[in-house]
């Protein structure tokens, strides 16, 4: 089943789910008309655009997918298949079983198919990166497609989930701590009534979690959230458990429980950040793995940590989004920093880097620049006029200053020589750092945004 078919099932019952998934698996194959539409490959996969005449102005367009490799051991790609909604059947289009999944008449399969096999590459660097912290990635298909054997489910029962609220215990241990860019981890002993054996707890270093990344953990099937850990400050954790007396290979070795945790600083953020890379590549052609919360535009929305202030102005999400090149990182930071302490809402990317994972960049950057700050603070320089994602965040910022009709929006810093700057018009006001100093625009800038509150 889909993970799209999965958030309804809630809504059905098992029966009147499986007779949906039945009658669409009928619909794309057979019809009063069949046609092969388009055909392309991607990684040992074998697609077929068949699209299925039902009457005179119905019809429904199907992904016929034919796997032709599998390995001896690891992820398949019958598996990755699996991941992204297509059902297993038997197939008239190839002659044999195929996975099927249906799409809309203007897919874009040459796209998909270039997409499918980078998102499977990254999907397979998670899994070695996840498995080396203990977390492995389902595999529902594995190659018995290509011997014969029927679908054989979930294997997640080896990622343990418990109806207990991780924290719990009469006894608890701290045992190890470590840190990366993006978490701080923690692993103790517990030992209660209800739970005897280990907990690794996570405290994101810029939370709360982004949809994408919550959709991440979830896909992983062992992680739960508990609301005030006592080991990050009674700050929110995410937390997976490692019971010492269970049924599950290797989960009773005190070995395996401090390798898998030695192993989280290097891997766990790595294994996320390619889970990440793939849905980003898949989500333009509407598939994904990840199950995100459609209660909320999650493309569109910025979830704040929880040390970032609220704007003064409630009809902006953030005070200032600060616009530079890569080479003027160090005075960007500097200015984010200072006006942040100063008690205003800054959008500057690396305030937010779990958020940023997985979004479709383009899209949320035009969203910021154009829509979402009440100033934009530009660093123009050489770099910043050549450059193509300042291009892309300078054209938001412009589209913006045209619908001001000549109130302020574009703060622009000068670095280095006068530039002409496509789009920005020669009269605006510019401050110069040849002329004074990071520190300085901050007060500058600060004050501003009090007279604007």
């Amino acid at each position: 089943m889909s993970y799209a078919d999965r958030r309804n099932s809630d809504r059905l019952t098992d029966f009147e789910l499986g007779v949906r998934m039945n009658k669409m698996n009928e619909d794309l194959h057979s019809g009063l008309k069949t046609e092969v539409v388009g055909q392309s490959n991607a990684g040992g996969i074998h697609f077929l655009q068949v699209r299925v005449v039902q009457g005179k102005n119905r019809s429904i367009d199907g992904l016929h997918g034919h796997p032709s490799a599998w390995t001896s051991s690891g992820l398949q790609a019958t598996d990755f298949l699996s991941y992204l909604g297509f059902r297993r059947d038997a197939c008239p289009f190839h002659r044999s079983e195929c996975y099927s999944k249906a799409i809309p008449p203007t897919f874009d399969l040459p796209g998909f198919c270039g997409a499918a096999v980078e998102a499977f590459n990254h999907v397979k660097a998670a899994g070695s990166a996840l498995e080396s912290c203990g977390l492995f990635l389902d595999q529902p298909e594995g190659s018995g497609f290509f011997f014969g054997e029927p679908s054989r489910g979930s294997s997640r029962s080896r990622n343990v989930r418990l109806s207990w609220d991780g924290h719990n215990a009469a006894k608890s241990e701290k045992l190890k701590e470590s840190q990366d860019d993006h978490f701080r981890y923690v692993l103790n002993w517990l030992d209660g009534r209800e739970f005897k054996g280990w907990v690794t707890h996570y405290g994101p270093l810029h939370g709360p979690l982004s949809p994408e990344f919550k959709a991440a953990l979830e896909f992983l099937g062992s992680f739960r959230e508990f609301s005030e850990c006592p080991e990050f400050e009674f700050d929110p954790c995410q937390w997976r458990a490692y019971p010492h007396k269970a049924e599950i290979h290797d989960f009773q070795s005190t070995e395996a429980a401090h390798r898998w945790f030695d192993a989280h600083a290097k891997n766990f953020s790595r294994g996320i950040h390619e889970l990440l890379n793939a849905h980003a590549r898949l989500e333009p052609f509407g598939m994904s793995f990840l199950m995100l919360n459609t209660a909320l535009p999650a493309a569109d929305v910025l979830l704040e940590p929880s040390s970032a202030p609220k704007p003064r102005n409630p009809s902006f999400e953030f005070d200032v989004a600060i616009s530079f090149a890569g080479t003027e990182r160090e005075l960007a930071e500097s200015l984010a920093k200072k006006v942040k302490t100063a008690g205003f809402a800054v959008f500057y990317d690396n305030f937010y880097p779990e958020q940023l994972w997985g979004k479709d960049l383009a899209a949320f950057f035009d969203r910021i620049y154009r829509k979402a700050a009440r100033y934009c603070v530009m660093f123009v320089s050489s770099d910043y006029a050549t450059r193509m994602w300042t291009t892309h965040e300078r054209r938001s910022a412009t589209a913006r200053l045209l619908a001001e009709k000549g109130n302020e929006y574009i703060l622009p810093i000068r670095v280095g020589g006068d530039l002409d700057i496509d789009g920005l018009p020669p009269t605006l006001g510019y401050l110069s750092l040849k002329d004074t100093t990071i520190d300085h625009i901050g007060d500058i800038l600060i004050r501003k945004l009090q007279g604007a509150a």
